[in-house]
């Protein structure tokens, strides 16, 4: 059999999904994003047409298309199979295909011919429907079955002309695709890169069929690992520069709808930059390892951002096996649009519901009206949420209580904590909180000054940040802007270690390591971060800060972060070049060595001669326990009684000894905020002197004087080189804030550090105060920026919280 190959290029203008409890593309995407497998699954009820006319009627409504301006292709086994009702004479036309391979090539012939979309649509009413414990696909050795779901796919396909006399929203394109028998994959595989002018290893993702067949399985891996890595034209070619991915372990396999869902995903991951996962994916076959590990593929155990550099563009591909064909589908984005809305935050698992009253009766009353609601079986969860906040909008209430919760069960739970957790609060005059993240303050302040305090670099770890962008698309193009290569900048490759082998517990903590041992890598990226945790506030929640301050090298962070210089990428790229901070203060540390006359460095093999820890004790207790010839330095203080010093670990473990505390050592070898350090003073000073912008309203507040520093070149350069010379004082810092009027602390940066130790310096202050972290290790992104949104609702500062409700991957046409 020849190869057919899809000659026209196709505008994806639409598409939508439905999978049992997953209603809508925008549930079926979040379930895919998080790639949980679905432990409970509730039969679908009607018929097939009507199934088909749910999934449908979104994609077309959103497009303004009649029924004469559509084709469509229904993808099924059988001809028996019901028609929906009316379409042979409602719509241009109406026909019947057996394999996703079909409709597409199909669909190139409707569309060359005939000025109209074609529609594809399937869908499969099996009535076993059965679910699996894990999320895996048939590549993986620990593989053992799919779920059966039932539902309906569907997507809308015209020529690029079509989409720009409709002004369709194109979220892709497919550039080409070829077919054949199962004997021509591999060949299938190579004319459709070499078609699309591409080597295996400049696919960014590649979704997979992975069939539940053994055989079949068998030949799709063959073929991948073959053709990827024979059409690189190197020798050997690179590895682990595409992901794999695939639909099925988490929406199972059912048949026709999962041959054009999976087509459905490569579109979705393209569109909204990121690479999917397959959570419980854990290694290939035995037997064909070596293969894999000279692919250029490499798995996700969870979903990770794509950055794309100026001028490249993204290019996706799906491996479509059939029982009876094999064809290879390659798209590439579509970026004219620079923010990629989605419905991921207003689908996704944590639901807000806020609840407000001008006084503690009423309040109280209408957090048992909600509670009465829960058991309501006509009101569905997230519609309820939507509900409370059009209320909280149209309200201007004293007090606001804000609940976070998944199901109903759980918000029943959080409402019952509340109902004396609220009045414990106003009789403390203080605030109520519960381990989900519920959240209500008895002493909000309207009117408080919000500062953005900016960490160190050294809390930056293995997976920061992995689903911001995702969350929040519309911080995309602002990031994206920072630097030429933004993934270099954020450390993408550090931040999101790429394997065929699942990284265990004991691997993840090595590559924190190694990231934490390169101060340039760290500042860097911590640099880039501090950027990104801004931009949400700045351009989503609409929250600029009164006051802003930086721990550590957070200080550079806040001057990037808050755009005080023109090019905040050049740092970024100077950090990464940086001397100082490569050699002299870190890793071989060469000015410390020269400092303290110890011996050269001999072929990159050298002792460690500095340890940084954290210890229990006043300054002055520590001073006293250091003798004058000891190589020792308080560099930080973060609270009256934890300060953290370093120098040579066994001057430092001498003076532990002496004061009878335990110390945590920190494994960060740099010699930043020390004597030592002044030895690099010059250098410091011209690294960050660069172009400043016109002034922020900002008054940033820094480390080196406790005073605001004026927003000129050489004044944040000093600033910034002093700071990192010399000891920080937090304590000082915070109280420095706020005396002037500072209330609501948001930490910028990765951990929950900074907020633990203002909470502990303002303790017993008089003036209420609010801290905000807005990451914390090991915790979901979404239930983080959740729980930040309740406080600060309940506190009362003004931010804008539409994303939490609101927003869909199916987007309406340009008017």
């Amino acid at each position: 059999m020849t190869v057919k190959v899809m000659q026209t290029v196709l505008s994806v203008i639409g598409f939508n999904a439905i999978y049992n409890d997953l209603h809508s593309i925008d549930h079926v995407e979040a379930s895919l994003y998080y790639g949980d497998a679905l432990s409970n699954s509730t039969p679908l009820t009607g018929s097939y047409s009507e199934l088909c006319k749910r999934c449908a009627t979104p994609v077309l409504l959103a497009n303004q298309l009649s029924a004469k301006q559509v084709a469509v292709l229904v993808v099924q086994e059988k001809e028996s199979v019901e028609q929906t009702e009316g379409a042979t004479q409602a719509h241009f036309s109406y026909e019947s295909v057996h394999s996703l391979s079909d409709a597409l090539l199909r669909s190139e012939q409707i569309i060359c011919c005939d000025d109209v979309a074609v529609l594809i649509i399937s869908a499969s009413l099996n009535t076993a429907v059965t679910n699996v414990d894990n999320a895996s696909i048939s590549f993986d050795s620990s593989f053992n079955g799919y779920a059966s779901l039932q539902g309906s796919s569907c997507l809308l396909l015209s020529s690029a002309k079509f989409a720009q006399q409709q002004q369709s929203y194109v979220y892709a394109s497919i550039n080409n695709s070829c077919t054949s028998t199962h004997a021509n994959m591999a060949t299938v595989i190579k004319d459709s890169l070499n078609k699309a002018g591409l080597t295996g290893d400049q696919i960014s993702g590649v979704e997979v069929s992975s069939c539940i067949n053994k055989q079949l399985c068998d030949f799709e891996q063959q073929a991948l690992l073959t053709a990827y890595s024979e059409s690189c034209n190197h020798t050997p070619c690179k590895t682990l520069t595409t992901a794999v991915s695939c639909h099925k372990s988490v929406l199972g396999e059912a048949g026709m709808v999962s041959q054009l869902m999976g087509l459905i995903h490569t579109v979705i991951a393209l569109q909204q930059r990121y690479r999917p996962a397959i959570k419980d994916w854990q290694s290939p076959q035995t037997a064909l390892l070596d293969k894999w590990l000279s692919a250029p593929f490499y798995l996700f155990n969870q979903a990770a951002p794509v950055f794309t550099n100026r001028g490249n563009a993204r290019t996706y591909a799906y491996s479509l096996l059939t029982d009876q064909t094999y064809s290879h589908v390659v798209l590439h984005a579509e970026d004219r649009q620079s923010v990629h809305a989605n419905g991921f935050m207003s689908h996704g698992k944590q639901a807000l519901f806020i609840v407000g009253a001008d006084d503690q009766k009423t309040l109280l009353q209408r957090v048992e009206a909600l509670s009465a609601e829960t058991n309501d079986p006509q009101c569905e969860f997230k519609d309820k949420a939507k509900q409370c906040y059009q209320i909280f909008k149209q309200g201007n209430f004293n007090y606001h209580a804000v609940f976070i919760a998944q199901s109903w069960d759980e918000l029943t739970r959080e409402i019952k904590l509340a109902l004396n957790g609220i009045k414990q609060a106003f009789i403390d005059e203080g605030d109520w909180k519960t381990p989900k993240g519920s959240y209500f303050s008895s002493v909000p302040n309207k009117n408080a000054k919000t500062a953005f305090l900016y960490p160190g670099i050294g809390a930056t770890y293995v997976g920061l940040g992995r689903d911001l962008f995702h969350l929040f698309p519309a911080i995309y193009p602002h990031v994206i802007g920072l630097a030429d290569d933004i993934s270099a900048s954020l450390k993408d490759e550090l931040l999101n270690p790429r394997s065929v082998l699942a990284l265990d517990f004991k691997t993840l903590k090595q590559r924190d390591l190694e990231l934490r041992n390169s101060l340039a890598n760290i500042a860097e990226c911590g640099v880039g971060y501090a950027c990104v945790f801004t931009k949400i506030f700045e351009q989503v929640f609409k929250l600029n800060a009164d006051f802003a301050s930086g721990y550590s090298m957070g200080e550079v962070s806040m001057f990037a972060a808050l755009g005080c210089w023109h090019n905040p990428g050049l740092m970024s790229e100077r950090l990464a070049n940086s001397d100082t901070f490569n050699h002299q203060l870190s890793s071989e540390l060469r000015a410390i060595r020269k400092l303290w006359d110890l011996p050269d460095i001999n072929d990159g093999e050298f002792e460690q001669i500095w340890e940084t820890y954290t210890i229990k004790g006043s300054v002055e207790q520590v001073n006293a326990a250091i003798k004058p010839a000891e190589r020792v330095y308080i560099t930080i203080v973060n609270t009256p009684d934890s300060l953290v010093i370093g120098g040579f670990p066994a001057d430092c473990l001498q003076v532990i000894e002496r004061l009878g505390v335990r110390a945590m050592p920190l494994n960060m070898a740099n010699a930043i905020h020390s004597e030592p350090a002044y030895q690099e003073y010059d250098n410091m000073l011209a690294l960050y002197n660069m172009p400043v912008t016109e002034r922020i309203s900002t008054k940033m507040i820094s480390s080196s004087c406790y005073l605001p520093i004026p927003q000129h070149q050489k004044a944040i350069a000093v600033s910034i080189a002093k700071c990192l010379c010399e000891r920080v004082d937090f304590p000082r810092l915070i109280d420095a804030l706020a005396d002037k009027q500072a209330q609501v602390f948001i930490e910028m940066g990765a951990g929950r550090s900074l907020s633990s130790w203002t909470d502990k310096i303002l303790k017993g202050r008089e003036q209420a105060h609010l801290t905000v972290p807005v990451n914390a290790k090991g915790t979901d992104d979404q239930l983080t920026y959740a729980r930040a949104v309740a406080k600060l609702i309940s506190f009362g500062v003004a931010i804008d919280i539409e994303c939490f409700f609101s927003g869909s991957l199916i987007q309406q046409v340009s008017n």
